[in-house]
C-alpha cells in the first residue's frame, strides 16, 4: 500500500497536528482554563485505482477497496498570555505548549510542538516527533528499509531504529468578520508553511517506509497548506477546500534514484471538506482527497519497483475518504 493518511487534518488552521478549524479553541483555552486535553482519532479509506503510463492526466477508479488506516493522538496543551497588548491585534496572543502520543496499529510516536501568535492573524510554531513501528500480521509495515535487489521492503526492529521528524512553520490567518461583524460573515482563509527534516535512523537505504508509506527519503522536506472555508453557526459548522503542496527540497535526497524518480516531485493534493459540531467538546471532520502522483513511463508493476521506475509525468486520482473525531475533556 502506498498509504499517506490524512491524519493531520488540522493543521491548515495553525493549531497543531489536526486538520480543520479550531479557530476558538484556542480563545476558549486562554478564558477559561489553560489546560486542554483532548483524544483525535482519524481514519482514512482508499479505494483501488490502478496506474497508467505516460505523461500528465486523470486515471479513474478501478476497483472498490484498496486500503483503510487508522490513528489516535491524546494531546494536553498548556496555553499562557504572551505579549498582550490593549489593541485587537495582540488582546488575545498566546503561546501554547504540546505534548502527545499519536498511536496507529504499526507505530507509536510521542509528539511535542511549541507554538506562539505574536500577533492576531499570525501564528509560528516548532515541533517534532520520534517514532517507532513494526510489522503487523505480515501484512502491514510500521517502519522498514528498501531493498532494491528483491526489490522489497524490509522490516526495521522497532524501539532500535526511529523516525525522527523536527519541524518550523509559519502560519497566516484571516476572518472577514474581523471586518464585517455578523455570526454569518465567516469566512476564512489560512496560509501554512512548513519546513521540516526527517530521518530514518540505523540504515544507509535511499528510500524507507514509514506508516505503511512507501518511497520515504531522508532529508529536508516542506509542506504548504492553503485554506478557504465558510464557517456558520450551525451544526455544519464549516465547509470549505483546501490544497496541500509536499515534497523534498533536493532531489538528491534519493540517491541513485534521484534522476529517475524524480527525487523532488511536489506532490499535490486538493480536498474539499466538511466539519460538524456535535457539542460543545466533540467536532466531526470529513474530507475529500484529489491527488497528485507519479506516472512512470514502463508498465506499472508494484510498489516496491516504484523506485526503479523512470517518472514521465503526473497522475491525478481521487485518492481517499478521510473522517475525524475530536473530543476535548
Amino acid at each position: 500500500m502506498n498509504k499517506k493518511a490524512l491524519f493531520a487534518l488540522t493543521a491548515v488552521f495553525c493549531s497543531g497536528t489536526l486538520l480543520y478549524a479550531e479557530e476558538t479553541t484556542e480563545k476558549a483555552v486562554q478564558e477559561s482554563a489553560p489546560w486542554e486535553l483532548s483524544v483525535t482519532t482519524s481514519g482514512a479509506y482508499y479505494p483501488e485505482v490502478d496506474h497508467d503510463r505516460g505523461s500528465t492526466h486523470i486515471t479513474g477508479i478501478s476497483g472498490p477497496y484498496n486500503g483503510v488506516e487508522a490513528a489516535a493522538e491524546f494531546d494536553a496543551a498548556y496555553t499562557l498570555p504572551f505579549l498582550r497588548g490593549d489593541d485587537e491585534f495582540t488582546a488575545d496572543n498566546y503561546v501554547t505548549f504540546t505534548m502527545g502520543l499519536e498511536i496507529t496499529p504499526v507505530t507509536v510516536a510521542p509528539v511535542a510542538k511549541i507554538a506562539v501568535s505574536p500577533i492576531a492573524f499570525l501564528e509560528f510554531a516548532i515541533g517534532g516527533t520520534a517514532g517507532t513501528g513494526w510489522n503487523a500480521f505480515d501484512m502491514f509495515q510500521g517502519m522498514a528499509k528498501y531493498n532494491e535487489k528483491k526489490p522489497e521492503y524490509k522490516d526495521m526492529t522497532p524501539f532500535a531504529h526511529w523516525y525522527l521528524y523536527g519541524w518550523a512553520s509559519g502560519c497566516f490567518m484571516f476572518d472577514l468578520a474581523a471586518l464585517w461583524e455578523g455570526d454569518w460573515h465567516h469566512v476564512v482563509a489560512t496560509a501554512t508553511y512548513k519546513a521540516g527534516y526527517q530521518k530514518l535512523t540505523g540504515t544507509d537505504s535511499d528510500v524507507w517506509l514509514w506508516q505503511a508509506t512507501e518511497g520515504y527519503a531522508s532529508g529536508w522536506v516542506y509542506e504548504q497548506e492553503y485554506f478557504v472555508g465558510y464557517q456558520m453557526p450551525i451544526k455544519l459548522s464549516m465547509i470549505g477546500i483546501g490544497t496541500t503542496l509536499s515534497g523534498h527540497y533536493k532531489s538528491s535526497d534519493y540517491g541513485e534514484y534521484a534522476s529517475s524518480y524524480k527525487g523532488d516531485f511536489m506532490t499535490i493534493d486538493i480536498w474539499p471538506m466538511a466539519e460538524i459540531t456535535l457539542g460543545k467538546k466533540d467536532k466531526l471532520y470529513a474530507l475529500l482527497d484529489f491527488q497528485s502522483r507519479r506516472s512512470y513511463r514502463e508498465k506499472y508493476k508494484d510498489i516496491e519497483h516504484e523506485p526503479l521506475m523512470t517518472y514521465s509525468g503526473r497522475e491525478w486520482i481521487f485518492y481517499s475518504l478521510g473522517m475525524q473525531w475530536k473530543h476535548l475533556f
